[in-house]
């Protein structure tokens, strides 16, 4: 299979209807209905990037986003210690692209750095210019960053699963410091809030070792959803001063300095590397990395195979060339594991459920459209869905297609507090002509449930447990109140 993905071609849900007055709809397929093949997102990400390179970072976005052109379709996303925000979804319109960037302001992150006062002593004092930048750089090798970083993956699996369900591929520009393979300390000494972050059981296994499984799937899942990740090093060219070792010995960077940038400039191409991105580091040339990156969704192919062997769990590379042609840059994911979808167990279900209802973004590889009107009851609404089967793993059973899909309804409010659940299970057994009625007005659902007054959102998720593909919408409670 061979086809071109150019910018431009829409893909419409057969979901979506008109609403009766009385209504209130909420629908996870926007973006499924207007992304063409081929769109960006400029990750903003504060939660690993330094103060004054998040500074610069945002003033090379505006300067980028003030000249894009017609053909560009970009979001702005950012990831910090206050979470995943959607800035603004995807456009062509650059001027409210740039009054939306203008609400981020960044934060500073946590990190131990040298005491304030120190450093404005030894500068008043007239220290040598070399102490002042290793400072003004802070020492983040001594930082337990692994807070950071679980909290990092996990909002890229969020990501992920909010751009499955667009067509094409999509690159993700992630404008970050980063964080470094080496310093990835202990799992069990996060300290972020729980509700950003999945917990991880170590098992008495080695933390790397934990880290390193962590970071797997998350490269899978965006692999999945056709994700390329485009790093760029917010902190441009890196300088290191010392203190001279002698007379005439020339400065050099402390050994420590020196193993944590590299590390984490690995960990940036490595990312690059799994998802068939590019990573930009040591350049001063940000606005240069996120047009290149750009360019590189205007117009894409997919390639599809069927393989020999099948379902043996292992990694496979992928190496394509283009005959005939020279000084051509391919850009693609390096392989795959080849691991047949298996049903998770009850308790998993339960859990990648609960997960995902925590998920700072709505995912849209099952499409919903969710209606709810107010029943006769004060503070009871009649919830009815209609979620699409064009992602459900579905089996054929004499002659039927069957399947399942696990359906959760929760209601939370601030610091995503729980105050009421529903879960059930749809099981599908359905004839051909009924399937063929599925497929174009999506597998009905319905429940009524009554509105706790202390929740903020109802979140809808679905799943499929035989794929583990996902759909979820967020209501706001305060659009239901009267």
């Amino acid at each position: 299979m061979f086809t071109v993905d150019r910018n431009g071609q829409n893909h419409v849900s057969n979901l979506a209807r008109a609403a009766q007055p009385s209504e209130h709809v909420y629908t996870n397929t926007e973006l499924e209905r207007s992304g063409p093949n081929g769109v960006t997102v400029i990750l903003l990400d504060s939660l690993n990037t330094k103060w004054t390179d998040q500074s610069r970072a945002a003033q090379t976005v505006v300067r980028f986003l003030s000249q894009i052109r017609p053909e560009d379709h970009i979001a702005i996303y950012s990831i910090g210690l206050r979470g995943f925000r959607v800035l603004h979804d995807f456009t062509t319109d650059a001027s409210d692209l740039v009054a939306r960037r203008s609400t981020w302001n960044g934060e500073i992150p946590r990190v131990k750095s040298p005491d304030l006062g120190d450093q404005l002593a030894g500068v008043l004092a007239g220290n040598d210019r070399g102490e002042r930048l290793n400072q003004r750089r802070a020492p983040q090798a001594e930082t337990d960053v692994s807070g950071a970083t679980l909290t990092t993956l996990n909002m890229m699996e969020s990501l992920a699963a909010r751009l499955a369900g667009i067509p094409g591929r999509k690159n993700v520009i992630w404008i970050s410091d980063g964080f470094p393979l080496l310093s990835w300390g202990y799992l069990d000494r996060v300290v972020f809030s729980p509700t950003l972050i999945r917990p991880v059981d170590l098992k008495g296994e080695d933390p790397s070792e934990a880290f390193q499984r962590e970071g797997d799937r998350t490269m899978h899942l965006l692999d999945g959803a056709n994700v390329a990740v485009y790093p760029v090093e917010a902190r441009g060219m890196l300088m290191y001063w010392d203190k001279p070792r002698g007379p005439g010995a020339p400065t050099m960077a402390t050994t420590v300095e020196t193993a944590h940038d590299e590390a984490t400039e690995q960990t940036m191409e490595e990312i690059a590397r799994r998802t068939g991105g590019r990573a930009f580091v040591r350049t001063n040339d940000i606005f240069g990395a996120i047009r290149a990156a750009v360019d590189d969704s205007r117009l894409t192919y997919t390639l599809g195979f069927y393989p020999d062997s099948r379902f043996d769990g292992k990694f496979h590379p992928i190496a394509i060339k283009l005959a005939g042609r020279s000084g051509v840059t391919l850009r693609y994911r390096s392989g795959y594991i080849d691991e047949q979808d298996v049903p998770s167990s009850p308790e998993n279900r339960k859990t990648e459920l609960e997960e995902a209802s925590l998920s700072p973004l709505d995912a849209n590889a099952i499409p919903i459209t969710a209606r709810l009107e107010s029943s006769a009851n004060k503070g009871t609404y009649r919830l009815s869905l209609a979620i699409g089967i064009s992602n459900l793993n579905l089996r054929q059973e004499s002659g039927n297609w069957a399947g399942d899909i696990d359906v959760m309804l929760v209601q939370r409010g601030g610091r995503g507090r729980e105050f009421g659940r529903v879960n059930d299970t749809i099981s599908l057994h359905l004839r051909p002509e009924t399937y063929e009625r599925v497929v174009k007005t999506g597998v009905p659902y319905e429940r009524e449930f009554a509105l706790n007054p202390h929740a903020n959102v109802v979140r809808v998720v679905v799943r499929d447990p035989a794929a583990g593909n996902l759909g979820s919408v967020t209501i706001p409670a305060a659009d239901l109140q009267p």
